[in-house]
């Protein structure tokens, strides 16, 4: 592993040149339209209050963010408005949810931000160890792995340099699409311990079964996607499968590891390719749902038809507010590994159904 900075906030490129195939076809350039393999993915490590205010500048430079119009549509001056949510400003909007999509003119197109989390029995009642932030934009591709453990609740207080930006109001706005792959237990933990409450979720799982016309009783994980759907060279599927074994038996206490493992500072290399390397790939795969719906999942949608049960967008886009809205509840559990459009009828055939 190559680290090119001796700072707090560490940039690498994973792995070596001689630990990846090599591809002459691969496209250097990266396209929503045209996602290209991922033979490198950079991330960095952030860990202290100045490398969280960095990455926050990124995230403000390099996403579509919305507060300009959103100012402007509420003659609200840009250079003193702290910009938080939607909701934490309009008395008249009781969730951003509900805002008409004129209103904010949310940009259309392929998202710009995938997430994940990983840590300590992920839930309100575990403990969020290692936030997943990457960025993939027409120009910018990189991915953040902020160390919660280490920052404490500054992680989501800390605001831009340009004061109008915290990582809570970002991952809150339902204006910035985010793609998560099953965000049960992601927003769980963010809301029950951190009062973070996720907004324009678009989850991946759920585009999944919808390409499979609702798919089957139980619900695929990631690496069964992947494997399935992406048409991953077998040198660089076997990298990454080795990235995830190895990352495994780090954490998973049946391999004889332990889940504390993810609050260590520095983080194990191992675990870094753990949990890099299905970020990296979340594009591609959003990008491959999406032309196989052939309607472009867009969270306008989700605004303009919140309450529908007609295309498969408007119910991935139902659902994951659904699923979200899970962490609100009192007695919210994991055991939820059942497809949500299948339906046991009474004679105990199963079949597809949409609520």
């Amino acid at each position: 592993m190559s680290i090119r900075s001796p700072s707090n906030t560490l940039e690498h490129d994973i792995p070596s040149d001689a630990e990846w195939p090599t591809d002459p076809d691969a496209s250097t350039s990266i396209s929503p339209s045209t996602p290209p393999r991922v033979l490198k993915p950079v991330y960095v490590i952030v860990n202290t209050i100045s490398a969280l205010r960095a990455c926050l500048d990124v995230l403000t430079r390099e996403l579509t963010l919305p507060p300009k119009w959103y100012c402007k549509a509420h003659d609200l001056p840009l250079t003193n408005t702290p910009y938080a949510s939607p909701q934490s400003h309009l008395g008249a909007l009781t969730h951003p949810t509900w805002a008409p999509p004129l209103l904010f003119n949310v940009p259309k197109g392929t998202p710009e931000l995938y997430v994940d989390a990983e840590g300590i029995s992920l839930s309100r009642d575990g403990e969020l160890s290692i936030l997943i932030l990457h960025i993939r934009t027409a120009n910018f591709s990189q991915t953040y792995l902020i160390h919660v453990h280490v920052i404490g609740r500054q992680t989501f207080n800390t605001k831009s340099t340009n004061g109008l930006h915290t990582l809570k109001s970002i991952l809150e706005d339902n204006r910035i699409a985010k793609v998560l792959f099953d965000c049960k237990m992601d927003s769980d933990a963010l809301f029950g311990q951190f009062q973070v409450y996720l907004g324009g979720v678009i989850d991946l799982q759920l585009m999944y079964l919808a390409t499979r016309n609702g798919g089957g009783r139980y619900l695929p994980g990631l690496g069964k996607c992947l494997q399935l759907d992406l048409r991953i060279p077998w040198e660089e599927q076997a990298w990454v499968d080795a990235a995830k074994d190895k990352g495994q038996r780090i954490w998973r206490p049946k391999g004889g590891g332990t889940m504390a493992r993810f609050n260590d500072d520095p983080l194990h290399e191992d675990l870094i390719n753990y949990c890099v390397v299905d970020a990296a790939y979340l594009p591609r795969l959003f990008e491959t749902y999406n032309a196989i719906l052939g309607t472009p999942v867009s969270i306008t949608t989700h605004w303009a038809r919140r309450f529908g049960k007609g295309d498969w967008d408007e119910r991935i886009l139902s659902e994951s507010w659904d699923r979200v809205g899970l962490a609100l509840r009192p007695n919210f559990y994991e055991g939820h590994a059942l497809n949500p459009w299948w339906i046991e009828d009474d004679d105990d055939d199963y079949f597809y159904g949409y609520w």
